[in-house]
């Protein structure tokens, strides 16, 4: 917890200074779930596993220090700031006071998918949906232009994969959306902020594991590439 407000302290610090901040949200983490559903704080510690035993949680990090890598290499203007950077789970009401603290132009999650059936393929994104979101418009652009970018690569290593459509969040929690979207909703300063969680690939997939995952070496600084690309193109 000390770690996570020092973290927040110093995003919102830098972001007096006139700097563009992003916030990246490293999906899950630590060893337990955090937060309650009842209060909509809850985090998962885990979602999506590869069939080799591979853990969402610890791939969402990686991903999301190399984006933030690429971002300082190569883009100066904008600042990355993340929710987490090692494995521990901040309940949902801590990553958005993260976020709010931070003052950022742009919010996202990194994720990957998993499916019932196993035969799920391709990049996609979830926003708030438009029934309570009146940003919907502008987070759906947003979502569109990351799905595009991370699947630019993604599709070299899959060749199969699809960039997929973006998803509102009305399929979460038997309907009532998204935990963190509830949570970033309470900061007024923060709903013109476009926002959404990438899910980059299905991984519960012996070919995207040993397409993509065995691969990451190589593959996620490409894909961190091109979302902090991206992310220039529309904010810097």
């Amino acid at each position: 917890m000390k770690r996570l407000l020092l973290l927040a302290a110093l995003a919102c610090s830098t972001a007096f200074a006139g700097e563009k901040i992003i916030v990246i949200d490293p999906g899950h983490g630590g060893p337990a779930d955090s937060g309650s559903q009842k209060e909509r704080t809850l985090s998962s510690s885990n979602n999506a596993t590869s069939p080799g035993k591979l853990l969402e949680k610890n791939l969402t990090l990686e991903l999301s220090l190399e984006v933030a890598k690429q971002l300082a290499a190569h883009h100066s203007g904008l600042k990355p700031v993340l929710t987490r950077t090692q494995d521990e789970n901040p309940d949902f009401a801590k990553r958005a006071a993260f976020c709010a603290a931070a003052k950022p132009v742009a919010i996202f999650s990194i994720h990957f998918n998993a499916s019932d059936n196993h035969a799920g393929l391709g990049t996609t994104a979830v926003v708030a949906a438009k029934g309570g979101n009146p940003n919907y418009s502008d987070d759906e652009a947003f979502a569109k232009g990351l799905i595009a970018a991370a699947h630019r690569v993604v599709v070299k290593f899959v060749p199969n994969s699809t960039a997929l459509a973006v998803i509102p969040d009305s399929h979460l929690h038997g309907g009532a959306g998204s935990n963190f979207f509830h949570q970033l909703a309470k900061y007024p300063e923060l709903r013109a902020v476009p926002k959404c969680f990438l899910e980059v690939e299905f991984i519960d997939r012996k070919d995207v594991e040993t397409e993509l995952l065995a691969k990451r070496g190589e593959a996620f600084p490409q894909i961190a590439r091109a979302i902090a690309d991206y992310l220039a193109t529309r904010f810097e």
